[in-house]
């Protein structure tokens, strides 16, 4: 059979037969020195995982998972972002921000074109069994989640164009913290702007304006600001950060964390480790002594000398106020900052 002029290698064999079962320490070195990848720290392949690109550029704490393909002509994946088991994602481009997760089994992939990229933000999340057709470019905002199920496509053709079926070629652009639950199906041309939210099984057919509550198929806005999204007063906010803590207390007690109060702090115990929390309330002083390893849990923002003060001491913080956090922490941060992310409450990592 006569090939074509492009070869089309949707699955790399060559490449998974060369990389894709070493160990994650060697085929990080293979790909360092046989590839020149850029490659950061404590960056984990799992067996099968792969990445296959002419420019590549990993970030400090990128998880790879099992059989997880990744290819393009440019990649970049920034600090702490993974993804997840069997999920293959091909394009000419493709940048990912920190902090952001593709969960198991999403397909990003379809038809190229010279403009073909995808781009996913900072502490995004794309679930389960989602498909996203970058064949023009797709552009995902920070803070945006997409459940499972989603079809995000931006071509739309199958019939004779020249019989006079449409065929479509357009972009499509979420904006930050866009929400589109399960099977969500978004058309060719369509921008989503920041802050809305799309209702379950819907299609969005036409641009949907920032801060908006749309749903139906297609997708028509219900409601916008100033009834939507509705601000909770100071007080109500005090009692929804309690709220919280008190069922992350609960969800740690339920795996063996002990919790107790010191002082200022609580220290929650574990396995013989001991972690301390500093809860500052809205207008408490800030300035109270910290020491390594601390997690200060801030309602109010913080400010750049008291960061700067943290830096110094090496103390961690998940600063609610400001939408901000510690570039690491301990594993108590770390459950803690996970925990938040049920509320919807993504913070941004330190430099």
């Amino acid at each position: 059979m006569t090939q074509p002029l492009l070869p089309k290698a949707r699955i790399p064999f060559r490449h998974l037969l060369l990389f894709g079962w070493l160990p994650s320490p060697i085929k990080i070195w293979a790909y360092r020195t046989f590839l020149g990848y850029k490659i950061g720290h404590r960056v984990k392949f799992s067996f099968g995982g792969v990445i296959v690109g002419e420019s590549v550029e990993i970030a400090d704490n990128v998880e790879i998972g099992l059989l997880a393909v990744v290819q393009g002509r440019r990649i970049s994946i920034g600090r702490y972002s993974s993804i997840g088991t069997s999920s293959y994602v091909s394009c000419n481009v493709i940048e990912i921000g920190e902090d952001a997760k593709i969960r198991e089994q999403v397909f990003v992939g379809g038809p190229q074109l010279p403009e073909s990229r995808f781009t996913l933000g900072s502490r995004t999340i794309i679930l389960q069994m989602t498909y996203i057709n970058p064949t023009k470019p797709v552009v995902i905002g920070d803070d945006t989640g997409i459940g499972g199920h989603c079809l995000i496509f931006t071509h739309g053709s199958w019939l004779n164009i020249l019989d006079g079926y449409p065929v479509t070629y357009e972009p499509v652009t979420l904006g930050s913290s866009v929400w589109l639950p399960w099977r969500v199906f978004v058309m060719p041309g369509v921008t989503i702007g920041d802050g809305s939210v799309i209702g379950a099984n819907s299609l969005v057919a036409g641009n949907i304006p920032a801060g908006s509550l749309a749903v139906g198929s297609p997708a028509k806005v219900i409601r916008s600001a100033p009834d939507f999204p509705r601000k909770p007063s100071e007080e109500r906010r005090g009692e929804i950060i309690e709220e919280m803590i008190a069922e992350f207390d609960r969800f740690v007690t339920f795996d063996k964390v002990q919790i107790t109060d010191s002082a200022a702090y609580r220290v929650y115990r574990r396995k013989g480790m001991a972690w301390k929390l500093l809860w500052l309330r809205a207008g408490q002083e800030t300035d109270l002594e910290t020491a390594a390893d601390d997690t200060v849990l801030s309602e109010a923002a913080l400010t750049e000398s008291v960061r700067e003060r943290y830096r110094a001491r090496k103390t961690h913080w998940l600063d609610l106020g400001g939408k901000t956090r510690s570039s690491s922490g301990s594993p108590l941060t770390e459950e803690l900052a996970l925990f938040l992310g049920r509320y919807g409450i993504r913070l941004a990592r330190d430099l």
